[in-house]
């Protein structure tokens, strides 16, 4: 079964980054989660989403070359 919900732990653990770096992401509306009571939750989905609107193109690093 193809998890429903990912916790601040696993995009912790995926992209080694500090938990206050993704709750940061959160309350600055770009990742989008959902609050159940203290707790956020992320949709694999909108992390997917997340992750590539950050891919860098090729434009882009030819322009740091």
């Amino acid at each position: 079964m193809e998890k429903r919900w990912l916790y601040i732990k696993d995009i912790v653990e995926d992209l080694g980054v500090h938990e206050e770096t993704v709750r940061t992401w959160i309350k600055q509306k770009k990742l989008a989660a959902y609050r159940f009571g203290r707790d956020y939750r992320i949709r694999p989905e909108d992390y997917q989403r997340f992750l590539e609107s950050h891919r860098t193109t090729d434009d882009e690093e030819k322009k740091d070359v």
